[in-house]
């Protein structure tokens, strides 16, 4: 693979979102890849450390454990993705204050528009 291509992490549970969102993020042409995805904390931590992406894209509710577990502990990894984006429907000053206390890099509502977080990814 190309080392200039952005490997992506998804963390969603949400198997329409997660869909979605892979159709919306893989793009090579546009410099991004989806390595893999995960609807647990425990997979995500797992995958995680398997996959070496660039960027982990985590919700906050997952189908067991909770996105929030996925940052705690990816704040403690020496080897964790750069970039952590939380992107949850339930965004509001509070979670976005302790997300970012766990190592956030941005925190993004869900019902925002989808060019945010392209928007954020082309940052990166």
């Amino acid at each position: 693979m190309d080392p200039r291509v952005q490997r992506i992490f998804l963390v969603e549970d949400s198997p329409i979102i997660r869909d979605s969102l892979i159709d919306a993020l893989d793009d090579v042409g546009h410099g991004r890849r989806v390595v893999g995805t995960a609807d647990t904390e425990d997979d995500a931590l797992a995958r995680i450390a398997d996959t070496d992406p660039d960027v982990a894209i985590i919700d906050i509710n997952l189908r067991e454990g909770s996105g929030i577990g996925v940052l705690t502990a990816l704040s403690r990894l020496h080897e964790a993705p750069p970039v952590r984006i939380v992107y949850t429907n339930h965004y509001n000053r509070r979670v976005h204050e302790h997300c970012s206390r766990l190592g956030a890099t941005h925190v993004l509502s869900k019902g925002g528009d989808l060019g945010e977080l392209l928007g954020v990814l082309a940052e990166h």
